[in-house]
């Protein structure tokens, strides 16, 4: 049984707060991992973290970040079959169901990652003589996601691959029911050099 740890600014920390959740396989009713309860001191450092991160991850060229998260997809695809069986494990999902759900959120990661060449600004032409307006896409800064239970894998892929191909730093909430699969991507996440502490 794993005990998770909180990942923050590129770290595995321990919560502020004392409290666990029990994660139970729905299957058989054995607990199969632990995780934090988090605070909202907990909350605030990954949010800090992620605002420290935001002004060098936007300043990453799309091109790059695009490779970032197309590796992200290469990650998955890699662990392939631990994801299906977290999912099957903490989520009760059978083969199909869940081999579906992971092939998806790879699928997504190497969708999103195509969008680095169509981040694009355009020219307006405005009303008043000898004038043109430039409209141009920049990150909003740090976004926040909260991944339901029900596809906890491909929800994550659709939140992250979308906020990091354009630039933006994001905060992860995985469900309190299904966090394996999420926990198990923040080692990808971890093990890759390319992603700065604190993006994710």
């Amino acid at each position: 049984m794993q005990t998770h740890q909180m990942y923050v600014n590129g770290e595995y920390i321990k919560s502020t707060g004392d409290e666990w959740i029990d994660i139970i396989n729905p299957a058989t009713e054995q607990v199969i991992s632990k995780i934090p309860k988090g605070t909202e001191e907990d909350v605030n450092k990954a949010v800090e973290a992620a605002h420290q991160a935001q002004q060098a991850w936007e300043l990453t060229p799309n091109i790059e970040r695009g490779k970032i998260v197309r590796k992200l997809g290469d990650k998955i695809a890699e662990n392939r079959d631990k994801f299906i069986d977290l999912l099957q494990e903490e989520q009760g999902k059978d083969y199909e169901l869940a081999s579906g759900e992971v092939d998806l959120a790879i699928d997504y990661f190497h969708y999103m990652s195509e969008w680095a060449r169509r981040i694009e600004g355009e020219i307006v032409p405005s009303d008043r003589p000898n004038e043109n307006i430039l409209v141009y896409k920049k990150p909003i800064g740090v976004v926040a996601g909260i991944i339901p239970w029900n596809f906890p894998i491909f929800i994550l892929a659709r939140k992250v691959a979308t906020a990091l191909v354009t630039g933006c730093t994001i905060v992860i909430k995985p469900s309190q029911q299904t966090p394996n699969t999420a926990m198990e991507f923040t080692k990808l996440v971890d093990a890759m050099e390319e992603i700065p502490a604190g993006v994710l």
